[in-house]
């Protein structure tokens, strides 16, 4: 796939529609490392990647059911939650292990952790696999499961498997979107 098909293509899997098989592990170290090229102001390499795979996505469902506890009003809702999570082949958590003492921004830092976060969703669709990108629970049960700091930030659990089917992402026209500025003319609307 070239380059900018794959961007122009890329789009969000819900974890319901992703089963096996996930990356496996040289496929998975290929999309790790192609995270790793992202760009990195001061090079910090300002976060962590924790894989959750097998067991581990089984083990989630205590997890989830202890961070979520009093805050269910739908059971069966929740249920469903749940299992739709558990079933995901592959999960990859990715949190900022920020530097608060160096010269680097802090949001820098949070950008390039982000940047990281789509390196990997572009690495697994170029490989055929598909995924989505959710921001999930920053204070309870995720972040102790995981030994954060306590400046540490979830920038997203990542799921990642083979998408039951494919379809065509709709995409809007960047125009609306797009402004020129120069002295003169100021700030007009994309032409």
């Amino acid at each position: 796939m070239e380059a900018i098909e794959l961007l122009m293509t890329r789009r969000s899997y819900p974890r319901g529609s992703l089963i096996q098989p996930a990356p496996n592990r040289t496929e998975l170290e290929n999309i790790l490392q192609a995270a790793m090229s992202v760009p990195d102001h001061g090079n910090l390499k300002p976060w962590r990647f924790v894989v959750i795979q097998g067991q581990g996505m089984k083990d989630l469902d205590g997890v989830l059911r202890a961070m979520y506890e009093g805050q269910v009003e739908d059971e069966t809702y929740f249920n469903r939650f749940i299992q739709e999570i558990i079933n995901t082949p592959m999960m990859i958590c990715v949190y900022t292990a920020l530097n608060t003492d160096h010269k680097v921004s802090i949001l820098d830092q949070q950008l390039a952790g982000g940047a990281a976060c789509e390196h990997i969703l572009l690495a697994a669709q170029a490989m055929g696999f598909g995924g989505i990108w959710h921001t999930q629970d920053t204070e309870g049960a995720l972040r102790q499961m995981l030994k954060m700091g306590e400046e540490d930030q979830i920038l997203g659990v990542i799921s990642l498997g083979t998408p039951k089917r494919t379809s065509a992402a709709k995409r809007k026209s960047f125009v609306d979107y797009t402004f020129e500025w120069s002295q003169e003319s100021g700030l007009q609307p994309w032409a």
